[in-house]
């Protein structure tokens, strides 16, 4: 029994540091003002956030909404799943890019930011990040 309790502390461990290195890759992308690694379903698994910058667990399930609603527009005139959601506001960009099945990043990007730059670098770690999923 005490086996099984080390196993399981040992793979959460494991897990927590996965997360966290992924958030560290996603928060050294020049640009990114705050970030997260979020469930399909919403939970946030790791996050990162500047503190002029806000950050909630509401925030990551309205992304994970927003990218699933993506899925169902594209699917509803035969094209592919899309890979990120850009959301321009005069402030900011949001994006967000599906990691896998299971997983998707959240970014707040600073207008000053190279966005073409920041968006292929995220969707790079995106697909890493799906996967070793």
């Amino acid at each position: 029994m005490s086996y099984t309790g080390v196993t399981y502390m040992s793979h959460h461990s494991s897990m927590e540091e996965n997360t966290r290195g992924c958030i560290d890759e996603i928060r050294s992308v020049t640009g990114v003002a705050a970030c997260a690694l979020v469930s399909c379903e919403g939970m946030v698994m790791g996050k990162y956030f500047r503190e002029s910058s806000q950050f909630s667990p509401l925030f990551a399930a309205m992304c994970a909404t927003v990218l699933a609603s993506a899925e169902a527009a594209c699917g509803s005139v035969n094209i592919e799943r899309p890979s990120m959601v850009t959301i321009t506001a005069a402030d900011a960009t949001i994006l967000i890019a599906s990691a896998g099945e299971a997983a998707l990043i959240t970014a707040v990007i600073d207008k000053s930011a190279d966005l073409p730059t920041v968006q292929r670098q995220l969707l790079d770690i995106a697909v890493r990040i799906g996967e070793e999923a």
